[in-house]
């Protein structure tokens, strides 16, 4: 797994996806037997053994190539054409673009769909039960694709049901304020991009008490905005926070001691 700098010397997020390739082992023994009898002077034995090591599924489950398909066409709706080696025809979906397969389950294990929505599409409501067959789903990197919320009544409440995901990148989009209640109660969660979005005003952030990393660059708060930094005590293993280009209104951080 390779990490790329996407903008800056600290932040860091994947851009090169990497896939699994079969191969084998082949061992070959030469066996030089010497003279038996008067008619036999030398005779050589070769034995070849070929074992695979490791199982790779180039072809992918089925339930999630045919979850690929449905997501390809959601991010390309109405007419849009990325993702072009996503074909229906090509059950190697492990070695498509933009993914990457545990080499022993065949499970995706990332999916970085960073920028891959054309602009000119518009806003972009996710469908968050479409990952829901990606239960070894680690890492999820959607960053500018002009996310502008949840398909109604299929709230971002589904990836959580995601155990193994524990980086997610949904910078560069346009959430509100209402995504900051989806991360409540993600507990698998240790590295989480939000900065570049839509978020002002009042924010009280909540949870995953497991979170180690945290960018919420570009915001704007009013009010009291200590609260923003109060409410970081939800999160007592984080080790990085970036809270770059940011617009603090009100109550000033020196405040904090008075």
């Amino acid at each position: 797994m390779q990490f790329f700098a996407r903008h800056g010397s600290v932040k860091s997020s994947i851009k090169a996806l990497t896939s699994s390739l079969p191969f084998a082992t082949i061992n070959i023994v030469i066996v030089d037997i010497n003279k038996m009898g008067l008619f036999l002077q030398v005779l050589t034995v070769l034995v070849i053994t070929v074992s695979v090591q490791g199982w790779v599924a180039l072809g992918c489950l089925e339930e999630e190539r045919i979850a690929l398909l449905h997501l390809k066409d959601s991010l390309n709706y109405p007419n849009g054409t990325s993702l072009p080696s996503w074909m229906k025809a090509d059950a190697h979906c492990c070695s498509w673009e933009r993914i990457q397969c545990n080499s022993s389950t065949g499970r995706v294990t990332l999916l970085g769909l960073w920028g891959v929505r054309n602009q000119e599409l518009g806003d972009w409501y996710l469908n968050a039960s479409l990952f829901l067959p990606f239960h070894q789903l680690n890492t999820l990197d959607l960053w500018n694709n002009r996310i502008a919320g949840w398909v109604e009544n299929k709230g971002g409440y589904e990836l959580h049901k995601l155990s193994n995901l524990e980086i997610l990148a949904l910078e560069y989009n346009s959430f509100d304020n209402s995504i900051l209640s989806f991360i409540e109660g993600f507990s698998s969660l240790k590295s989480l991009y939000l900065d570049y979005n839509r978020l002002e005003g009042l924010i009280d952030l909540k949870g995953p008490s497991n979170l180690k990393t945290l960018y919420l660059e570009n915001i704007t708060t009013y009010g009291s905005s200590f609260q923003l930094l109060q409410s970081l005590g939800a999160f007592p293993n984080l080790t990085t926070l970036v809270l770059r280009s940011n617009d603090f209104r009100g109550r000033k951080l020196g405040d904090a001691t008075h």
